[in-house]
């Protein structure tokens, strides 16, 4: 009992945030005064920029060494901000809503289905068995993946989708068309919905719950991003939620790897300011993503036509 008041309170906390800052669009880090990066760009086009001519001859050209020496650490800085930024919305939108709000739809589930009550699920648990490690166990393995995923993938196509509280309902029928199929909750195939029920209810129980999901990413993502600083000696205390990379393993590869990517990145290839934000990659962003969705659908529906008439 008292891992299902935890739960619903969680679960409440997510939908309190969701209605609370879910039109905040997500900011990303505008390089400050302290940006070694601006610092730099700054100089060289005061230094670069045409000068009346003088008496005297002419000063030397200004290497572009200094700015190239700088665009590694600040790719690296940034790299930190986007890492702190889906750790954190990864934690929350996992224990809050995958997690919690996960655990009360199969509690809903099992209450509807008292003949399956002690029969085993594919996850080798006891159905209308609600233990704190079995909710332990579904949000390590089940909750904060789907959660670190999904919190990946809405840094990369925020730009993609509508502004304000519209985005992160799209988000959520983004992940539902994606992925509610092909990996969970909707997964056809999957021999839970032979066993709880009804069908329809299982269906639209997940639905709810993945849509909203993705809406407390776009939610949690666009207010965090605006209390979270560009990491400095000043600010480093802001980016102490990386050590969970340290517990949890597979974010810690994930987190990993993009450091090692950028790293490369910044170091072979110039900086081009504006290209991830320029309009012809955001018009292109938002076609790919709209075809891939369409193609999605088809699968979605028999997905669910399967589990409802299961």
């Amino acid at each position: 009992m008292i891992v299902l008041v935890v739960c619903g309170v969680l679960a409440l906390v997510g939908v309190g945030a969701v209605a609370a800052w879910g039109g905040i669009d997500l900011r990303t880090p505008v390089a400050g005064a302290s940006d070694p990066t601006a610092q730099q760009t700054v100089l060289q086009s005061n230094l670069t920029q045409p000068r009346p001519a003088q008496p005297t001859t002419p000063p030397a050209s200004v290497s572009p060494t200094p700015v190239r020496s700088a665009r590694v650490p600040a790719a690296l800085r940034r790299n930190a901000w986007w890492a702190t930024l889906v750790t954190v919305t990864g934690t929350g939108s996992g224990l809050l809503i995958a997690g919690a709000g996960g655990r009360l739809v199969m509690r809903v589930l099992a209450l509807t289905s008292p003949l399956a009550v002690g029969r085993i699920t594919e996850a080798q648990a006891r159905v209308g068995d609600i233990t704190f490690n079995g909710t332990l166990a579904f949000l390590i393995f089940g909750a904060l993946p789907g959660a670190f995923l999904s919190s990946i993938l809405y840094v990369v196509v925020h730009r993609w989708l509508p502004r304000g509280r519209l985005g992160g309902v799209v988000f959520g029928l983004v992940l539902l068309a994606l992925f509610g199929t092909t990996l969970d909750p909707l997964r056809d195939g999957n021999i839970d919905f032979y066993i709880v029920g009804p069908g329809w209810l299982a269906a639209l129980l997940f639905s709810v719950l993945v849509i909203l999901h993705g809406m407390l990413v776009a939610a949690f993502a666009g207010w965090y991003s605006a209390r979270l600083p560009l990491p400095t000696r000043r600010t480093w205390l802001a980016y102490t939620p990386l050590l969970a990379a340290v517990v949890y393993f597979p974010l810690g590869v994930l987190l990993l790897a993009a450091a090692v990517l950028t790293l490369i990145g910044s170091a072979l290839v110039p900086a081009a300011p504006g290209w991830w934000t320029s309009r012809a990659l955001v018009r292109t962003g938002r076609v790919v993503l709209v075809v891939v969705v369409v193609f999605s659908i088809p699968g979605l529906i028999g997905s669910v036509a399967s589990i409802t008439t299961g």
